[in-house]
């Protein structure tokens, strides 16, 4: 075997606890930024959809208050579909926003850190329990992620199946019109 016979130390001496903490630390920071776009992408849908469901209901107004207007019996079903997938899509992305519970570390269990002995130990041990914590707190992070683009894919499924069936009426509309 030829370098370093110390485990954990390089050619050149370094350890690679740093380098790991590193690592860790934009896993966190990716997770992080994964939660800020999922949440936006969830208002968008909210947004979208709920614009979608005030039309149709704007068109539903219009049809029941004009004398010289019906809906043709064909458009009913295919817009009450549209209506209830895009609720249902913009409850998606609400959910998608939902609050998670998360592996935060509890900051009064920091306090103490500040003061003597703890101040005062070497780095490493530090910074390997800072890299544990980091670590809890992106495998929590993680997991939830998964559950927002979980709703947040339901949500954009729900609101083309709606955009569809609005079309299906549409379809309708202007074929009996």
């Amino acid at each position: 075997m030829t370098g370093s016979s110390t485990p954990g130390a390089g050619a050149d001496g370094e350890r690679a606890g740093p380098l790991i903490a590193d690592l860790i630390t934009k896993e966190l920071d990716i997770e992080q930024a994964a939660t800020d776009s999922l949440q936006s992408r969830g208002l968008a849908v909210i947004s979208s959809s709920g614009t979608l469901v005030t039309l149709l209901f704007g068109l539903s107004a219009v049809a029941t208050t004009s004398q010289h207007f019906k809906l043709p019996a064909a458009t009913k079903p295919p817009l009450y579909v549209a209506a209830v997938l895009l609720v249902a899509a913009a409850i998606a992305g609400i959910a998608t926003n939902a609050p998670r519970g998360s592996k935060l570390t509890a900051l009064r269990r920091l306090r103490p850190l500040l003061e003597p002995p703890f101040w005062d130990y070497p780095a490493g041990s530090a910074r390997r329990e800072v890299a544990r914590t980091q670590l809890t707190v992106a495998e929590g992070a993680r997991a939830a992620n998964r559950v927002r683009s979980r709703f947040l894919l339901a949500g954009i499924i729900l609101e083309i199946a709606g955009i569809a069936s609005t079309m299906v009426a549409v379809i309708a509309l202007i074929a009996n019109g």
